[in-house]
């Protein structure tokens, strides 16, 4: 009987992640800058042949390793290149983090807390925007968290089977994102044996040929990039190791500065709705440990969690879906420790989402109203989570905590569904640059020139599947525009006017207020030499 049951729930969580994860995936255009820089990379390395050396509007691009690429570039393959494909991999990886909290859940703990587990994850806020986009983050969650689960498994068990997935795991985290897919979770487990006074394990990791099964995964391709580039994508200045690892580390990057306690703050708000319950957690992981009663899944896990946040604490750049790999930890402890939530901590739980719905109403209305009048109505999504939370106080009052998990849970789900079928097609409609580049593509010739001038996105590269030349001298484009016979320039409306008055062939045939700048952004045209 508890196999039909699991076997039920394994296909519940399948066809309530998938449904979540998949629905409406191609109902937006591309993201700058992130999501078109990665899809127009893949579709470069295609178009090109070559698995090994990722570029963007035809240079080296030295951001993130291949595996999001080769994604991608097989989707491509199955899908045709647009938005679906490029962002298709990233719900799948979503749907197997999620089966994998619901198997580490049953087998670490008691059932059925990967079932609950399942059910948090896959309506925590942030997670969803994690495995809807086109990037390598949902691959990074679900690869280095089947590792620290695999570990922990393994030590639990000894069996050797985990331990050849927990390398196998962390090799691919490393070609999902680099050097993090293996430093954060050997710094974890060296914590957690040093704690527990125990390496006799390390007798049963199969060590020798665990990490030669990581470096026969791992290393090749970073080898072959580094030999086809002259060591330009690993160690250049603007290289991978140098500039998107250490760099990026010890320097605030693109505007991305915090303060250290960044993300103790931002935590309980990209955790919605299971934000309120973080105190909970805090509470009875320390009780347990007092009474020595803390079990070595949560031990490890506690530590996974801790470690991650202090390093990304340290970290001087700072983003809030950076964190986002710990969710599974932390949907697997929140599952397992709902059987000891007392009065208050439903009620902590319940007051944080009203407080949070309330948030939604009002100053999200406040915000839309001032920038996009015409989005106002967005913000009375939140009363669905409002209704939930109401919900969620009746079933309080009876005492019914199952109830009031699960209607959270559908608050949550629903509130979600609402936000990618609803609110983010009609906010698409404000973005320009996808309209710009049709317009560009169909009147595009081999020989003309695209030319972004004082305003650049990545998505402009993407959608018209043209080198864009990044242009911001005038004499410069002049230059260009005698050497063909169709040119079009994409830039800010007033210094693209000035422009004008020195090229007088330039027309401007469309302008539309900026979604990423408070200016307006138009399209020229400029057809010279034309027999």
């Amino acid at each position: 009987m508890l196999i039909v049951k699991k076997t039920v729930c394994f296909l519940l969580l399948i066809l309530l992640s998938g449904f979540l994860f998949f629905s409406a995936l191609d109902k937006a255009s591309l993201w700058d800058i992130d999501e078109p820089n990665n899809a127009e990379c893949a579709r470069e390395m295609m178009i090109r042949h070559d698995p090994i050396v990722p570029t963007f509007n035809g240079e080296l691009r030295t951001d993130k390793p291949a595996l999001i690429y080769w994604c991608m570039w097989s989707a491509y393959k199955i899908f045709g290149v647009n938005e679906f494909s490029a962002r298709f991999f990233s719900p799948l990886f979503g749907v197997a983090t999620v089966i994998l909290v619901f198997l580490a859940g049953n087998s670490l703990f008691l059932w059925p807390t990967g079932l609950w587990a399942g059910l948090i994850l896959l309506s925590t806020l942030f997670f969803n925007i994690s495995v809807r986009i086109a990037t390598p983050d949902a691959a990074l969650i679900f690869f280095i968290n089947l590792a620290i689960f695999s570990f922990i498994l393994g030590y639990e068990t000894r069996r050797g089977v985990y331990f050849y997935l927990f390398f196998l795991a962390m090799a691919l985290a490393v070609l999902a994102k680099g050097p993090m897919g293996i430093v954060l979770p050997l710094t974890t487990i060296f914590v957690f044996l040093v704690i527990k006074r125990d390496f006799s394990v390390l007798k049963e990791t199969r060590l020798a040929k665990g990490l030669l099964l990581f470096f026969l995964v791992a290393l090749p391709w970073y080898v072959l990039v580094g030999i086809k580039t002259h060591g330009a994508f690993l160690v250049g200045k603007e290289g991978f190791l140098l500039k998107h690892n250490i760099h990026r580390f010890l320097n605030p990057m693109e505007g991305h500065k915090a303060p250290f306690f960044f993300y103790i703050v931002i935590l309980p708000f990209i955790f919605f709705p299971w934000g309120g319950l973080l105190p909970h957690l805090l509470w009875t992981g320390h009780k347990h440990r007092v009474k020595r009663a803390l079990s070595n899944p949560e031990m490890f896990l506690w530590l996974w969690i801790t470690i991650f946040i202090l390093f990304f604490s340290l970290a001087r750049t700072k983003l809030p879906t950076y964190i986002n790999p710990i969710f599974p930890a932390l949907a697997v402890l929140t599952a397992f420790y709902l059987k000891e939530m007392p009065v208050w901590v439903t009620k902590c739980f319940l007051h944080f989402n009203g407080f949070f719905a309330l948030l939604l109403l009002f100053g999200g209305g406040a915000a839309l109203a001032q920038f996009y009048p015409r989005l106002g109505w967005i913000a009375f999504l939140g009363f669905i989570p409002l209704i939930s939370w109401q919900i969620g106080l009746y079933f309080s009052r009876q005492r019914q905590h199952a109830r009031l998990v699960l209607s959270q849970f559908l608050g949550a789900y629903l509130f979600i569904l609402a936000l990618v079928n609803w609110a983010v097609p009609a906010i698409d409609q404000y973005k320009i640059t996808k309209s710009f580049a049709l317009q560009i593509k169909q009147q595009l010739k081999k020989d003309a020139a695209i030319i972004a001038y004082h305003y650049f996105q990545p998505s402009l590269v993407f959608y018209t599947q043209h080198k864009v030349e990044k242009i911001n001298d005038p004499g410069e484009v002049a230059k260009r525009m005698q050497n063909t016979s169709l040119t079009f320039i994409v830039g800010r409306k007033r210094p693209l006017e000035e422009l004008r008055k020195d090229l007088p062939k330039l027309e401007i045939i469309m302008c539309r207020p900026g979604f990423y700048i408070r200016d307006k952004v138009c399209l020229a045209q400029a057809c010279l030499n034309i027999k």
